[in-house]
């Protein structure tokens, strides 16, 4: 019994050996004995400009994987009847805030005159800087100076001033540089949003107070000002229409005009493309990508009269198309192919190189 069990275990490693001895037919990875094997100095040199070539190509392989690429395709903008906000960031220098009234006006007939709500005003000195004049004429009752009496009493700001001396019909030139309230502040920066119908039209400052008319929009204004000066210098900081896409800059900003003379109407005509982008998260932000032109004349004429009210208007239109931006995540598979690929091709190439100067470094032994 013991000896048949003995035969039995027998055949049974005679079978596993021969199946392990069978799969060598299928060994395509050839072996050489290390006694066959030489080695040279052309080969030594080969292998590590190959291990340098094979560091260099993985770090780049590396960044291009996590690099996001950002797909484009275009569409129909379904989303028209929607409410658009439009963020501002605009420094007039030598306008006071008294003067400085933001108005929109759109092709639906939807005018807004003197938007006040969600936009700041700050007073600005003539170096530019927060000026405090409020904080000055916050308990105080400032002179009218020579437009003092028993209708103006107490002029605490630039613009009561300014009230007072056209009321007289006094040249108000000459107190800006004496007047308490003025010379304090001498410039405004306008900062915040104004919401808009999604049509075309334009959001302006210009000369006078703005009201509407037989449902036009006006602008009332008296002779002085114009004498007097409407200075419309300014730098425009930011201009955005929709949220802001990571990263994006306005193409507006850091554009600064100075007038050194006459009444100027400034016209920035934006085109203003609807814009869907899309993070790798899933999370989507509405905006408008824009370029502009502008337009520039000075519409004082020689007579004192106008040609153009002056001011300053960004007039925009929206374009029909959305384009959608879809950020891409490579999958890791991205990273196993290329770096299969690219240990095999330069192994490849660096075996044909030291087969090639071997050969050469033989031949000339």
């Amino acid at each position: 019994a013991s000896s048949s069990l003995a035969c039995g275990d027998g055949r049974q490693a005679s079978t596993s050996s021969q199946a392990l001895e069978s799969l060598k037919r299928f060994d395509v990875y050839t072996k050489i004995d290390d006694d066959y094997v030489q080695r040279s100095q052309a080969g030594g040199c080969v292998s590590l400009i190959t291990a340098c070539i094979l560091l260099l190509l993985f770090c780049i392989e590396v960044r291009e994987f996590c690099a996001i690429d950002v797909v484009d395709s275009i569409t129909v903008d379904t989303r028209v009847s929607q409410q658009l906000h439009i963020s501002l960031n605009i420094t007039f220098s030598h306008l006071r805030c008294e003067e400085v009234s933001v108005d929109v006006v759109d092709s639906a007939g939807d005018n807004q005159d003197d938007v006040r709500g969600g936009l700041k005003r700050v007073l600005l000195d003539a170096a530019g800087m927060v000026s405090h004049e409020e904080a000055l004429a916050k308990d105080a009752c400032i002179s009218c100076l020579d437009a003092a009496d028993e209708q103006f009493k107490c002029c605490n700001t630039c613009r009561q001033l300014k009230e007072a001396y056209h009321a007289k019909n006094l040249s108000f030139t000459s107190a800006l540089t004496t007047a308490e309230q003025c010379w304090r502040s001498v410039g405004c920066r306008v900062v915040g949003q104004v919401v808009v119908n999604k049509v075309s039209g334009n959001v302006h400052v210009a000369l006078g107070r703005s009201s509407e008319a037989s449902g036009r929009h006006i602008h009332e204004f008296d002779p002085y000002e114009v004498a007097e000066g409407f200075n419309t210098s300014h730098t425009i900081h930011d201009v955005t229409f929709g949220d802001r896409l990571p990263g994006s800059i306005s193409p507006l900003a850091g554009t600064t005009k100075i007038v050194r003379h006459g009444a100027f109407m400034f016209h920035y005509y934006l085109k203003l493309v609807p814009t869907m982008f899309t993070n790798r998260r899933g999370e989507a932000v509405y905006t408008n990508q824009y370029t502009f032109t502008e337009v520039a004349r000075n519409v004082q004429l020689r007579n004192g009269g106008l040609s153009g009210l002056p001011g300053i208007y960004i007039v925009y239109d929206f374009s029909p198309f959305l384009v959608q931006k879809a950020e891409k995540v490579k999958p890791w598979s991205y990273i196993f192919t290329s770096i299969c690929a690219i240990v095999g091709g330069v192994f490849s190439i660096a075996s044909l190189v030291e087969r090639a100067l071997s050969g050469s470094f033989g031949a000339g032994g």
